[in-house]
C-alpha cells in the first residue's frame, strides 16, 4: 500500500470517527454516510430503526441472488441518569465500556447549542489511600464533570436525562498504522464506503445490498429489521477481531495487526445472550477460495466472548448462510484503539472480488 493510500484512508477514517454516534443515537453518521454515497446506486433508504440500506444494483430477473454486507454505525458510550445538585453527572453503561479505560478521560456530549467537553472524575492521587490505589470505581460509582456549578447551570446547558456521552474525538498516525475513538466500527463503515465506490456502475451477477447498521453496541440486534427487508443468499458482516500482538496478550492468539484481514471461524459470548456464529462450511470454503485466487492473507481467529451482529441476524427468515470478515483492532473498546491501514486494504481488496464471484449458481446449502 503507497503512502498516498494510506493518507486516503486515514483521511476518510478520521473523518468518521469524527462523528458522535453512539448507540440509539446514530442520526449523524446516517448523514454522513448517506453524504458519502457516490452516484449511480440503484436505491437508498434508511428503516424506522435507522439502518440505512444501500441496494447497488438491480438485476430484472426473478428471483436473484442477493448478497448483503454490514457494519455497525454506533459507538460504545455512556447514559446520563442523574443531575447532581452540584452539578456533577451520573452515568450508566452505554455498551461495553471497561471500568478500567474510564478514570480521567475526556468525553463529549452534544446538546442543542453545540458540543461540550468534559471528563471522568478521579481522586486526586495525593488523597487517594494506598489500598484505593489498584482499585477500580463501578460505572455507578463514577461522576462526570463538565465544569457546571449546579444541576440549573447543566440543565441551562442543555443536558438532561438520557443524553448520551462518549469519549472525546482524537486521531494520530504513523505510517500505517492508524488511532481513533470509535474505530470499532467506524473501520467497517470505511470498507463499505470504498466497497460501494468500487461496485457501483459495473455489471454483477448478484444484486448487492449494503447495510450500515445500528445499535450493534447495545443489545446486537438492530441489523435485524433490515436482514428481513432484504432477505439475502448470503450475507458478510465486518467487525473487529481482537489482535494479541501487544505485551499484554502475547501468547493467547495469533491475530496480529500487518498479517491481513482475518476470517472468523468462531464467536461465542459464553454468558447472558448465549450468542455467537459458527459459519457456514460451504461459505467458508468459498471464502477461503477467493482469497487464494486474489492472493489475500487471511489471518483465522476463534472468538470466546465477544459478538457480533451476525450473532442473531442469522437466524432471520429461513435462515441465512452468514460469516465474520474482521480487521485486526488493538484496545477495543477503550478511549483509544488501533488498526492497521493496510489490512483495511486487503480487505477492501478481497470484498471487491468475492461480493461479485456470488451468483445462483453457487451452492451453500446443508447436507
Amino acid at each position: 500500500m503507497r503512502a498516498d493510500e494510506w493518507t486516503h484512508f486515514a483521511q476518510r477514517l478520521q473523518g468518521l470517527t469524527e462523528v458522535v454516534s453512539p448507540a440509539g443515537y446514530e442520526d449523524a453518521m446516517i448523514r454522513k454516510v448517506q453524504s458519502e454515497l457516490p452516484h449511480g446506486i440503484h436505491e437508498v433508504r434508511v428503516d424506522n430503526l435507522g439502518n440505512v440500506i444501500v441496494q447497488v444494483n438491480k438485476i430484472d430477473e426473478p428471483n436473484p441472488f442477493k448478497v448483503m454486507v454490514f457494519a455497525h454505525m454506533d459507538e460504545v458510550g455512556f447514559i446520563i441518569k442523574k443531575i447532581e445538585e452540584d452539578g456533577f453527572i451520573r452515568v450508566e453503561r452505554l455498551g461495553g465500556i471497561p471500568e478500567k479505560s474510564m478514570l480521567g478521560q475526556t468525553v463529549i456530549a452534544e446538546t442543542p447549542s453545540g458540543r461540550i467537553t468534559g471528563m471522568i472524575g478521579t481522586k486526586s492521587h495525593h488523597l487517594t489511600k494506598p489500598e484505593e490505589k489498584f482499585k477500580l470505581p463501578q460505572v455507578q460509582e463514577a461522576y462526570l464533570d463538565f465544569g457546571f456549578r449546579s444541576k440549573h447551570e447543566a440543565l441551562e446547558a442543555g443536558v438532561h436525562v438520557g443524553m448520551p456521552v462518549v469519549y472525546a474525538r482524537q486521531f494520530f498516525r504513523r505510517q500505517s498504522l492508524a488511532f481513533s475513538n470509535a474505530i470499532d466500527n467506524r473501520a467497517g463503515c470505511l470498507i463499505l464506503l470504498e466497497l460501494i465506490d468500487r461496485l457501483v456502475g459495473k455489471t454483477l451477477p448478484c444484486e448487492v445490498v449494503i447495510v450500515f447498521s445500528v445499535q450493534e453496541e447495545f443489545n446486537l440486534r438492530g441489523v435485524i429489521p433490515a436482514v428481513r427487508a432484504v432477505n439475502p443468499d448470503v450475507s458478510i458482516t465486518l467487525d473487529l477481531v481482537v489482535a494479541a500482538d501487544t505485551p499484554d496478550l502475547k501468547g493467547t492468539a495469533d491475530i496480529r495487526l500487518g498479517e491481513g484481514p482475518c476470517l472468523n471461524l468462531y464467536s461465542f459470548h459464553g454468558r447472558g445472550t448465549l450468542g455467537g456464529l459458527i459459519p457456514n462450511p460451504k461459505l467458508v470454503s468459498f471464502v477461503k477460495k477467493v482469497a487464494d485466487e486474489e492472493d489475500v492473507s487471511l489471518q483465522y481467529s476463534t472468538f470466546m466472548g465477544g459478538l457480533t451482529d451476525a450473532s442473531f441476524s442469522q437466524l432471520e427468515n429461513a435462515g441465512i448462510p452468514m460469516i465474520d470478515l474482521a480487521f485486526p483492532t488493538r484496545y477495543t473498546h477503550a478511549p483509544v484503539e488501533a488498526v492497521d491501514l493496510n489490512d483495511l486494504s486487503e480487505l477492501i481488496r478481497l470484498l471487491e472480488k468475492l461480493v461479485p464471484a456470488f451468483h445462483t449458481g453457487v451452492d451453500l446449502k446443508r447436507g
